[in-house]
């Protein structure tokens, strides 16, 4: 048995393990087909008329997974439950029918994933969703025979609110069919638009909507152009920050994509997490550039057993690349160890420890040494936690004030002798051992564990700045949703 495109691209977005309610189920080819696959272990098949709900059987009779399948003829979700289901598919039919449904099972909102597939009504059913405490996940874009259909993933919960070109198109920006459905939006719009401006009595609000419905879909297409490639970011960041700088143990490097696939929007964080590869899926991006290797370690296996697995298949899945800077960007000029000395004001900055020169003749090496101006270790440790967002400090008072500063961004406890070698009275850092505090009271030096995410997080921006300047017609954002992960009592 084999499904239409349509079919196949909504079958693909049912998760591994779930209860399936179909729901205008016809022929009964979804649920059939993900039961012969093993995809799911029961469904629940409905449907409005005798004559689809009776087809659906016989089709599920046919492929030997009728005792899996409880057939119900209800109008939408009337005779389904709650707890009856996980993942509820309504497709082929218009968006004010999908509307009516969802107002008539209010509790599609707490936890059931729901993939909707609208005929017609797509801008009504998104604006719906929104102004009705559900989320738009993702939108995927099916071809059958000459039409293009988008299929959304949506959950409970709120959404950035969605621009008026948005609503016409959904937020999706990769993919190959996002050009074509683009274009079949804005002739769409277009029509609405010259039937507005022909009317007998122009509705001047209309016209307005519409005339920024095409603009925004006009950018949208502009964002879909051959920018750049993945190849082409990573060849800049080798130029930047050279990966044969890494540190003997680290995994920096292009870890996962293709070379060639075509980017226009590239998403900046710290570390590539699950929220983090959800907002890169949400705003379209093609590459996510991260500090932290996604890929660290021995791993021996991608499954979705593990975490590490769980985001790399989904990495692939969505076509997102992952470029990870890690040690050689802590090192480099202008990298994560002068973003620190610059954001906590640092002046006269010097290396904390060279160690050696690059290809283009540039001194590199972990930490750095600066100056500001003499104070206590209160005064300046309240400016450290104000400038760099932390949550909190651990700290020891060396008893000296605050004048000559070593930092390290992230864990860099194990160079408190190089700090106290240059004459530092203070070293700012993370990850700082119990024992480096005693250590560090004996010998009359000022230590500062700022929390690695707080240290380290300063370089997204400077990553953003460089490729933008690189790249002017990619859009570069930093992940909005990546925070420190722990906070203090």
């Amino acid at each position: 048995m084999e499904l239409t495109p349509r079919l196949q691209a909504i079958a693909e977005q049912v998760p591994q393990g779930t209860r399936l309610a179909d729901v205008g189920t016809d022929h009964g080819y979804l649920p059939v087909w993900l039961l012969q696959i093993r995809r799911i272990d029961s469904a629940i098949a409905a449907d409005l008329r005798e004559g689809p709900l009776n087809r659906a059987k016989k089709t599920a009779q046919r492929f030997g997974v009728a005792e899996q399948i409880s057939f119900r003829l209800c109008d939408g979700l009337t005779d389904i439950r709650q707890s009856e289901v996980d993942t509820i598919a309504i497709a082929g039919m218009g968006g004010e029918t999908i509307i009516s449904i969802l107002e008539a099972a209010p509790w599609t909102r707490e936890g059931a994933l729901l993939l909707l597939q609208p005929m017609t009504g797509f801008v009504e059913l998104r604006r719906w969703l929104q102004s009705n405490g559900y989320e738009i996940v993702k939108e995927r874009i099916a071809c059958e025979g000459e039409r293009l259909y988008s299929i959304m993933s949506v959950k409970g919960g709120q959404m950035p609110p969605l621009s008026p070109a948005e609503q016409w198109a959904g937020r999706q920006n990769s993919g190959v069919l996002r050009r074509e459905y683009l274009a079949l939006i804005r002739e769409k719009a277009e029509k609405a638009l010259r039937g507005q401006q022909a009317a007998h009595t122009p509705n001047l609000a209309a016209i307005e909507e519409l005339e920024s419905v095409l603009s925004g879909l006009i950018t949208m297409e502009k964002e879909l152009s051959t920018v750049t490639t993945v190849g082409k970011v990573y060849a800049f960041l080798q130029e930047k920050a050279p990966f044969e700088l890494q540190e003997g143990f680290d995994n920096a490097g292009f870890l996962v994509g293709r070379e060639g696939a075509q980017v226009s929007k590239i998403l900046v964080s710290l570390d590539i997490t699950e929220q983090v590869l959800e907002e890169a899926a949400e705003q379209g991006a093609q590459l996510i550039v991260s500090h932290h290797p996604v890929i660290f370690g021995g791993i021996q296996s991608v499954t979705d057993q593990t975490i590490t697995g769980q985001i790399l298949l989904s990495l692939v899945e969505h076509g997102i690349a992952a470029i990870c800077a890690h040690t050689n960007l802590d090192a480099v000029e202008g990298g994560v160890n002068d973003a620190l000395a610059l954001r906590l004001g640092l002046t006269d900055i010097s290396h904390l420890k060279q160690e050696g020169v690059d290809g283009q003749g540039r001194d590199y090496g972990i930490g750095r040494v600066g100056y500001v101006t003499e104070q206590s270790l209160y005064d300046f440790s309240l400016g450290v936690k104000q400038l760099l967002g932390a949550n909190g400090l651990r700290l020891v008072d060396g008893g000296r004030p605050v004048h000559k500063i070593a930092v390290g961004g992230g864990a860099c406890a194990g160079m408190m002798e190089d700090a106290l070698a240059h004459g530092c009275d203070t070293f700012v850092t993370s990850d700082v051992k119990y024992n480096h505090f005693i250590d560090a009271k004996a010998q009359g030096l000022n230590l500062i564990d700022a929390g690695h995410f707080p240290t380290e997080n300063v370089i997204c921006p400077v990553l953003q700045a460089w490729l933008a300047e690189q790249f002017p017609r990619v859009s570069v954002a930093i992940s909005s949703r990546h925070h420190e992960v722990f906070s203090y009592l």
